[in-house]
């Protein structure tokens, strides 16, 4: 006789505890989705936009956790095939496999803080996918969704053009400093997020037939985000915006016609409303397109807001691809390491320019860079995914109408701006907010054609036998296991990022007890998530406090403790660094900044560690000349002058216009006591390079130290009319106006100084000293260069600076925002042509 076994049935209907499981799921993913375009973290420090990232992972989760149990209360489970989310996953394989070949796996597979170009990253992406279908297949989703995003934009751009015209002092927004700042991301990203914004307007103007308050809405914040855009002058969204108006220009031109006999006269009214939005639009889009550089330049003039960011040219992108794939095709470089290959294989002009010491983590796009950190498996994955994205998006599209049109516009508006992000992404690397808004429109529009769809799936009931029953609780409890290990992961590692980020970047190196403080907080943060960057970040402190207690003529006991002390903690933190990532070249650097200090001190195997380590480093980043001119003037200080003199010159190979290179061959010259010689020798290099202010700048010192001051003046004059931004030549080209006696003129140029190295206390204590007459003529003393306040700034993985790249191998993103200084500097080089 058989026992008889229980078979739980599937329920006839939902039950109040599936719909409230269903309800916390949606939940989860919807907030956090719809915060996303205004979320931040406030700091003493300023705006944290990096847990944003972490703010859609742990709604991902928790729904991906709430959705497991409303599968396991139901007992079945609905599969649906999606070329979308097939592809999308093939993607982060083959991600994961370039990763497991990478030297370092776990900067590959989440980075410091789950940036874009870590698989992480990608999975995060899929998931957001992923749960759209199951979790946010509900018009009332879906609707509240895409409205929090029209209101995120609205409000973006209103704060924005308040601030351009009663100045960002008048209307301060917490931790906002500059015009450009917001709360989205970088001003680029404003500018794609608001041209989704005007892409979904023409999508609605071109299907609905709004009313007058619906056409007045539309005007209002197609006005506010073109204008926005006019400051933004990104080419690539004009061009997609101008084309697809157009599109949508001829379509409403028409559409009233479409199904009249030719010879009729009879159709319906032309709506005027919607085609004038679209013709303006059209019309603003193709003038900044044709005429954005003198529209830009004109704009930015008026309104006050210069912004340029700076990636690789396409060109550039490709010149690194090419050796990476000669050595690794099929999985590239690995992933989250486009800033090692860029140091390995850029090309020797770069350093000619500001970005000669700037290592670009990403290319000229973010589908390109993981061309090149993922190799051939890559691109193959990247155009699966793009393939079954027009492919899904074409069949919506293509379905009737009538069938549902509320989710036929959500597919049209989802696949119309999903192709927008994704066509840039091959031209530009978006922010985490614009990539994960792209991921909601692919998501989206997977469930706008499944609604649209005829198959909706076939249903498992996994409860029908008790082995399938055991199936649906194993894999359940797998689901939460793996959503609380990731949670503990995440939780761990975004704690470790804000620590890191709060920690005081500007402090006196002189106070013990404030280099002990940030000390302990990176150390926290290396506790939480072992980090190469905390590591290299906590020896860099803890070096600049070494370099210091160097400069005391008489320590006390307790100061040599801390020396020691130090020393010990800056070599540990150093040697972290290298054992976390032993492929960054910065990490090496430090180390030998390290001993190159000690050698000062003439401890014994000091120098060899310091050119083993620079060693280490120029194999990592040979195209840099720093490493060379470091061990030039660790030959200088031990006397070795012939050794420092060839390392320097090497150090010019790689780059001409190096002034600390320049400026270490004068010193060298002058220490010979044959000037007149280097003098010679210097003007007939300029014979050849005159172009190059560095080498006015040389002959300005020499001439400076034969006190010939008005050669020295006639010399350093040129150097910065050839570079306007020349800060060292300017500081020097005043202190020859001084031993000259006109301090009016000394003032006028360290003033141009000062605004170049705010952070130069030098510059403004020798102003005022200048002025009370404390320093003239007879009491100055030699000269020594200055730290230049560089004009590049990276942040959050964004170059900016404030001059338009003088390399074709480095493309502004923005078109307009500011004078042409290269144009300038080949000017002056023409009319200074002997």
């Amino acid at each position: 006789m058989e026992t008889p076994i229980f078979v739980p049935k599937l329920p006839s209907k939902i039950d109040k505890a599936t719909k409230l499981l269903r309800m916390v799921s949606q939940f989860f993913l919807l907030i956090p989705l719809m915060l996303l375009p205004l979320f931040f973290v406030p700091t003493a420090s300023g705006l944290l936009l990096f847990p944003k990232v972490y703010l859609v992972l742990f709604g991902c989760l928790g729904a991906l956790l709430f959705a497991s149990l409303v599968t396991l209360r139901n007992g079945s489970v609905t599969v649906r095939l999606t070329p979308v989310l097939g592809a999308w996953w093939i993607l982060v394989v083959a991600a994961m496999l370039s990763a497991l070949l990478s030297p370092h796996f776990g900067n590959a597979l989440f980075g410091d803080a789950l940036e874009v170009h870590t698989v992480g990253f990608l999975a995060l992406l899929g998931l957001v996918i992923s749960l759209l279908p199951i979790v946010g297949n509900s018009k009332k989703f879906v609707t509240y969704l895409y409205g929090s995003f029209v209101v995120s934009a609205v409000l973006l751009a209103f704060l924005f053009l308040v601030r351009v015209i009663t100045g960002a002092e008048t209307l301060p927004l917490p931790l906002l400093q500059a015009v450009t700042d917001n709360y989205l991301g970088s001003f680029n990203d404003l500018g794609i997020f608001l041209g989704v914004m005007v892409m979904a307007i023409l999508v609605t103007l071109a299907q609905l037939d709004l009313p007058k308050r619906g056409l007045i809405l539309a005007g209002v914040t197609l006005a506010f985000s073109l204008t926005v855009l006019m400051s933004v002058n990104f080419f690539f969204v004009w061009l997609l915006i101008a084309g697809f108006s157009l599109m949508v220009l001829m379509y409403v031109l028409t559409k009233d016609r479409f199904g009249v006999a030719a010879g009729l006269q009879h159709h319906h009214a032309l709506p005027m409303g919607a085609v004038s939005l679209v013709g303006i639009v059209f019309v603003v889009s193709a003038t900044f397109l044709i005429g954005g550089n003198a529209l830009g330049t004109a704009l930015s003039g008026v309104t006050g807001v210069s912004y340029i960011e700076v990636r690789p040219s396409l060109s550039a992108t490709i010149d690194i691809l090419r050796p990476v794939y000669a050595d690794q095709a099929l999985t590239g470089i690995g992933p989250n390491r486009f800033a090692d290959a860029w140091n390995l294989y850029k090309d020797t002009s770069i350093n000619d320019t500001v970005f000669w010491n700037t290592s670009f983590s990403a290319g000229g796009g973010y589908i390109p860079t993981w061309f090149v950190t993922t190799g051939v498996l890559g691109v193959l994955a990247w155009l699966l995914f793009l393939g079954a994205f027009l492919y899904t998006g074409v069949r919506t599209l293509m379905a009737p109408q009538s069938q549902d049109s509320f989710w036929f516009f959500i597919g049209t508006v989802s696949f119309v701006a999903g192709f927008f992000v994704w066509v840039l992404t091959f031209i530009y690397v978006p922010g985490p907010t614009i990539l994960i808004l792209g991921a909601i429109f692919s998501g989206t529009l997977v469930v706008a054609h499944q609604k649209l769809s005829q198959g909706q799936g076939k249903t498992y009931n996994l409860l029908s036998t008790s082995r399938t029953g055991f199936i649906l609780i194993a894999g359940v409890m797998v689901s939460v296991i793996t959503v609380l290990i990731v949670s503990y992961g995440a939780t761990k590692q975004v704690t470790a990022a804000y620590i890191f980020s709060t920690a005081e970047k500007n402090i006196d190196p002189t106070n013990p007890q404030a280099i002990e403080i940030v000390s302990q907080r990176i150390a926290r943060a290396y506790d939480l998530h072992q980090s190469d960057t905390y590591a290299r970040t906590l020896a860099t402190y803890q070096f600049a406090y070494l370099n210091n207690l160097l400069g005391l003529t008489e320590p006390t006991t307790a100061q040599q403790q801390q020396f020691q002390n130090a020393i010990s903690a800056a070599l540990n933190a150093s040697t972290l660094a290298i054992s976390l990532k032993a492929t960054d070249a910065r990490n090496w650097q430090m180390l030998a900044d390290i001993y190159a200090g000690l050698s000062v001190l003439n401890i014994e195997g000091a120098k060899e560690r310091a050119f083993e380590s620079y060693k280490e480093a120029e194999a990592l980043d040979p195209k840099n000349p720093l490493y060379v001119l470091q061990k030039a003037a660790i030959e200088a200080r031990g006397g070795n002058s012939a050794e420092a003199r060839r390392l320097a010159m090497l150090a010019l190979q790689l780059k001409p216009n190096f002034t600390d290179a320049l400026y270490l061959l004068s010193q060298l010259d002058i220490a010979a006591g044959d000037i007149p010689t280097a003098i010679t020798m210097t003007e007939s290099i300029i014979s050849l390079e005159a172009s190059n202010p560095g080498r006015y700048y040389q002959l300005g010192v020499l001439y400076g130290a034969v006190k010939n001051t008005d050669a020295a003046i006639a010399a350093f004059t040129t150097a910065v009319t050839l570079n306007p931004s020349y800060a060292n030549a300017r500081y020097f080209l005043a202190q020859q106006y001084i031993l000259k006696g006109d301090t009016e003129k000394a003032i006028t140029e360290l003033e141009i100084v000062r605004d170049l190295s705010p952070d130069n206390a030098t510059v403004s204590d020798l102003i005022e000293k200048i002025k009370s007459g404390e320093i003239n003529a007879t009491s100055l003393t030699e000269p020594q260069t200055i730290t230049e306040t560089s004009s590049v700034t990276t942040e959050n993985d964004v170059t900016t600076t404030n001059t338009v790249p003088e390399s074709d191998l480095l493309s502004p993103v923005n078109t307009g925002s500011a004078p042409n200084t290269e144009t300038n500097q080949a000017t002056a080089a023409e009319t200074l042509q002997p």
